[in-house]
């Protein structure tokens, strides 16, 4: 299943045009058509099987979080599990079950979070609901990301507000008061429905007396804040933007090291700086561990030839920046300089599709820069940059 998918009717390019940092939609579905995300099995293999506690799972009841000693078995006994007859009293009496990070845990809720990540150029996690009778989990709030509701199984009853702070953050410096008007939009999210609520909206959900499942997919595209520190950062070249500023230089001295470094940042906020830092942010998306046991011991360091596959390890993509006649890129915590022959393959590179050598190397044109291809890839294994699979 892909993200076109999630939101059709829509489309994707419909989504993105009039709804997607701008207004609220809910999406009717066909019954069943998320149920094999997370099956009810499936969620108590989960809770059998993990050893799980607040704040990855947690109860909460009418806004208040419920004690974990109600469901967790003593610290006396050893490490704290799941206590089964404390959740099963605890889920009898009106609370919600909420388990955090679910993709790490629900394999195919995993894959689905990469054609998010493609089709929204930002990273992604997701949270899983479980009620059962009438009280609310939350209060009405508002999330600091955008969201993405996918009802799994049951029903649920919502209310959705309009903001009443534009674009409010985490750590904002003033926080949005709750709204007093009408819900702008109240109904019934069945089985199979989408709903899609922007960043400072507000919203409540009350079960309806019955099993009830569902994934919130929470979003967190960049901002302008983002791209000024992601700028500011880049100051870190400067000799004078690094130095110590003087305890007293007098007004005039004050005056001319601010307008140096207003005008060093000056130079680096354009348009295509924009462009370089949002290359840099879909880069650095979280990306999904790919372990290959036992062989990837034997393969990760072995030579590099034609029919090896090769993946990024812990990046999205590769966000290169032209240095004269070659491109910079970090990965793995070090600044890698490549010559701009070799760009073309190392651009196909991504975590979430292994790629053979022979297909990368259909990007060069000569066969000197396919022979340095093998010598950069050999390196970058050894580095852990990239992933090599074999067989």
């Amino acid at each position: 299943m892909g993200f076109d998918q999630i939101v059709a009717p829509l489309g994707t390019d419909t989504f993105l045009r009039d709804y997607w940092l701008k207004n609220f939609v809910h999406i009717p579905g066909k019954a069943g058509r998320f149920t094999d995300l997370v099956t009810w099995a499936e969620l108590n293999a989960i809770l059998e099987q993990h050893r799980l506690m607040p704040p990855r799972l947690k109860l909460f009841k009418d806004g208040q979080a419920i004690d974990p000693a109600h469901y967790l078995t003593p610290a006396m006994f050893g490490v704290p599990r799941l206590d089964a007859g404390g959740l099963a009293v605890c889920l009898a009496q009106g609370a919600s079950l909420i388990l955090d990070d679910a993709q790490e845990l629900a394999p195919r809720v995993q894959e689905l979070m990469q054609s998010f990540q493609d089709a929204l150029h930002t990273d992604t996690f997701t949270n899983l609901y479980a009620g059962w009778h009438s009280q609310k989990a939350f209060d009405m709030h508002w999330d600091p990301q955008e969201a993405i509701v996918l009802q799994l199984s049951g029903k649920k009853r919502w209310k959705v507000y309009r903001p009443t702070r534009l674009h409010p953050l985490k750590n904002d410096v003033e926080l949005p008061q709750q709204p007093v008007g009408e819900p702008v939009w109240e109904g019934i999210m069945a089985d199979g429905d989408v709903l899609y609520i922007p960043r400072g909206w507000w919203h409540v959900a009350f079960p309806l007396n019955e099993p009830s499942l569902h994934l919130t997919v929470s979003l967190t595209p960049p901002t302008g804040m983002d791209y000024l520190g992601w700028a500011i950062s880049k100051l870190r070249r400067h000799a004078q933007t690094r130095a110590s500023l003087p305890p007293d230089g007098g007004e005039a001295a004050r005056t001319e090291i601010a307008d140096s470094i207003l005008g060093q940042l000056a130079g680096l906020l354009n348009g295509q700086s924009v462009s370089d830092f949002l290359r840099e942010w879909d880069a650095n998306i979280r990306p999904s561990p790919h372990i290959r046991l036992p062989n990837a011991p034997y393969e990760q360091l072995s030579v590099v030839t034609d029919d090896c596959r090769i993946r990024l390890a812990s990046l999205h993509r590769l966000a290169f920046s032209a240095q004269g006649e070659n491109f910079e890129f970090i990965a793995g915590g070090r600044l890698w300089t490549v010559p701009q022959s070799l760009q073309p393959a190392l651009a196909r590179l991504h975590n979430a599709r292994a790629f053979t050598v022979a297909e990368l190397t259909s990007a060069l044109s000569s066969q000197s820069a396919k022979a340095d291809l093998f010598k950069s890839l050999n390196v970058l294994a050894s580095a852990g940059v990239i992933l090599v699979e074999k067989g």
